[in-house]
């Protein structure tokens, strides 16, 4: 923190320009190692879920849910509305999901 604003916050606070090993290492940057990730080889292999919610403002539907399915390989999105985040919600909106996929002609792993 700069000094003048510790001054107004603590009273009797006094700077020296000594800096302490944890506020040197802190402003270093780290290294990060990319380990390539393995991709998916097939439609529809691994599909990844994510329930949003609930927004302030509902639907025209009364939907203050959303469930996102998007596909790893071909990145295909599909979203559904929700009214809740119910297991029994979720779940119909995942077999009405694989329909569609098995609809297209693929199958869910």
């Amino acid at each position: 923190m700069n000094p003048t604003a510790m001054k107004s916050l603590v009273s009797g606070y006094t700077h020296d320009d000594t800096m302490c090993t944890v506020c040197i290492q802190a402003k270093h940057k780290q290294r990060f190692i990319k380990v390539p990730v393995k991709r998916t080889m097939k439609p529809f292999e691994l599909v990844h879920p994510d329930v949003c919610g609930p927004f302030s403002t509902p639907t025209f539907g009364d939907n203050r849910y959303n469930i996102l399915f998007i596909d790893d390989y071909m990145r295909y999105t599909s979203i559904w509305l929700l009214p809740n985040k119910k297991a029994e919600t979720c779940t119909s909106a995942y077999q009405s999901f694989q329909a569609r996929v098995d609809s297209m002609g693929y199958e869910i792993k």
